[in-house]
């Protein structure tokens, strides 16, 4: 009896230990990035990202701020990216479409002194290639590049037109991320 009790507990230690073992590998689909490209011109731009479909597939909503000349021009926008990863495992190189929501308020003051508050809100289809590199302890970086179009106008009563406006618009990313 001594002999198969002990039996026993060397095959549950052995078998508990190799299920410790197995969870070392820590499966990370949540991140949080920023994209420093941006900082030195005031724009604060970052994303949110779930890794799903085994990592074959990312979800990524990024977000943008810029506020040019103290409030003169503010820009705000939130989107959604869908990213599929060509081998899986939420690395490697990825493709997918875009899509933003931006919300635009101009200060607009034209020669006659005459000041007005113009807000619009455009949309920006388009589309992303990159490479995302993973490192164990969960920090990525994932360069990328991207292009759309910009749907919708930015006009004045008097028909001037900011330059933020409709037309091909175009996207550069560094993508730093903490996945966890």
């Amino acid at each position: 009896m001594k002999h198969g009790t002990l039996l026993l507990m060397t095959f549950l230690f052995l078998a508990l230990s190799a299920s410790v073992a197995a969870q070392d590998a820590v499966v990370r689909t949540k991140m949080f990035g920023i994209n420093p490209l941006g900082l030195p011109f005031g724009i604060y731009s970052g994303h949110l990202g779930f890794i799903v479909n085994d990592g074959a597939n990312e979800i990524n909503i990024p977000f943008f701020y810029w506020d040019i000349n103290d409030g003169e021009l503010t820009i705000i926008s939130v989107g959604a990216k869908y990213r599929f990863y060509k081998t899986g495992g939420g690395k490697g190189p990825f493709y997918g479409p875009t899509f933003q929501v931006v919300s635009v308020n101009w200060e607009y003051s034209d020669d006659y002194e005459d000041d007005e508050t113009i807000t619009a809100v455009l949309f920006t289809p388009g589309g992303e290639i990159g490479y995302r590199w993973s490192w164990d302890n969960g920090f990525t970086f994932a360069p990328c590049i991207g292009a759309g179009f910009t749907i919708g106008d930015v006009k004045s009563s008097d028909g001037e037109e900011a330059d933020y406006s409709s037309g091909l618009a175009w996207s550069l990313g560094l993508g730093f991320a903490y996945m966890f």
